[in-house]
């Protein structure tokens, strides 16, 4: 909440997925609770979406909720060790 993850993450070490920084900044106020709860939904909409015959083929990146599973995964493990 404080850290600004997003913000240091864009100014100390540029990244390829521009979008990832987006996410990560779009997740950055939620408490740790909020972004567990988000963890939980994001993994079983990952988990559909795999499922789906259409997506056998498909990396796991194509996934629509991609960015933010990551998004929430770093911040989740950043809050668990900071707060």
């Amino acid at each position: 909440m404080g850290d600004h993850v997003a913000r240091n993450l864009d100014a100390s070490a540029p990244i390829a997925l521009d979008s990832l920084a987006q996410a990560i900044a779009r997740w950055e106020p939620c408490s740790l609770d909020e972004l567990r709860a988000a963890s939980d939904r994001i993994q079983r909409e990952v988990r559909e979406w795999a499922r789906d015959p259409e997506n056998a083929e498909r990396p796991i990146s194509e996934s629509p909720v991609y960015l933010d599973r990551m998004a929430v995964e770093v911040l989740i493990e950043r809050r668990f060790f900071t707060e």
